[in-house]
């Protein structure tokens, strides 16, 4: 197997974009970092490539903002040896990683060859399930209403945003980009809001990563009194039922791993799963 480097996301996606494309809800991180990165300052300085076994393409990857490693495999049987490849590739080039992620499988394959090159603790992050809807199932939400976010809504969200991040182990958990973050899902009109028969804000989602057929729902979040009473649900339904209508060919969302009623609540809205994420952290090892 070879590994074949890229100068740019734009060299990379003119050559391969149609394959990511086949799957795209599998692929989308890393088709939407390559297609982010096209337009964003110091993108030159990423890395994409493929692994080719003779003339075939067996996993597709690209290290974002310079020390994120994400990979997607089109060959399930060959992705063993194309990890391999891969990991002794970028150990041999002296790349430092902090982060992966791609397929579980896929992940601990690499990470088992990687520690050859780069001494350090490989932890799981989280590990989610790529959920992909077409069409929305005919059922009755939980009683309330969405609504789009206004900016009264800012400090709730920044809040909710913060619990969201902790859940989610992200490490960043800054109030103030916090703040700034909703103000900008609000004023582009991205952040839907869920409110009950008192109409009491009790669940958000936000349509914030526009793929090239589909759209991506992120902050998927209810405060923990609220949840069990289906109000999540309610605002999947109707927000995916609107980008559906606005002529999105599907929408989709990542589900954790260790939240198995959510899946199957979003499984009634018409959501299935496609896929799977995990993400590892790399702390090097000091020395």
């Amino acid at each position: 197997m070879i590994v074949k480097e890229y100068g740019n996301a734009e060299l990379f996606l003119k050559e391969h974009e149609i394959t990511l494309l086949e799957n795209e809800a599998a692929s989308q991180l890393l088709l939407y970092f390559a297609r982010q990165s096209m337009h964003a300052p110091g993108a030159e300085k990423e890395l994409y490539g493929v692994v080719i076994e003779e003339t075939k393409i067996t996993l597709l990857f690209g290290i974002i903002h310079n020390v994120d490693l994400f990979i997607y495999s089109v060959d399930t049987e060959r992705e063993d040896a194309a990890a391999i490849a891969l990991a002794d590739y970028l150990g041999n080039s002296h790349v430092v990683l902090g982060g992966l992620n791609a397929r579980n499988p896929l992940c601990h394959s690499f990470i088992d060859q990687f520690k050859k090159y780069q001494k350090g603790t490989f932890i799981q992050k989280l590990g989610t399930d790529i959920m992909e809807l077409r069409q929305v199932n005919d059922i009755k939400p939980v009683d309330g209403k969405q609504r789009l976010a206004i900016a009264e809504d800012k400090k709730l969200i920044a809040d909710w945003m913060i619990q969201f991040q902790i859940e989610a182990l992200i490490a960043e958990a800054d109030y103030e980009a916090s703040l700034q973050r909703a103000a900008q899902l609000i004023e582009q009109k991205e952040l839907y809001l869920y409110e009950d028969e008192e109409h009491q804000a009790v669940s958000m989602a936000a349509a914030s990563r526009r793929l090239v057929h589909g759209i991506g729902i992120t902050y998927v979040f209810t405060p923990q009194e609220h949840r069990g009473k289906g109000y999540a649900a309610a605002n999947i339904y109707y927000l995916s039922k609107t980008l559906l209508e606005q002529g999105y060919e599907f929408c989709t969302l990542f589900i954790d791993k260790n939240n198995p009623l959510s899946n199957r609540a979003y499984e009634k809205v018409g959501y299935k799963v496609i896929g799977e994420s995990f993400e590892y952290n790399i702390i090097p090892l000091e020395v």
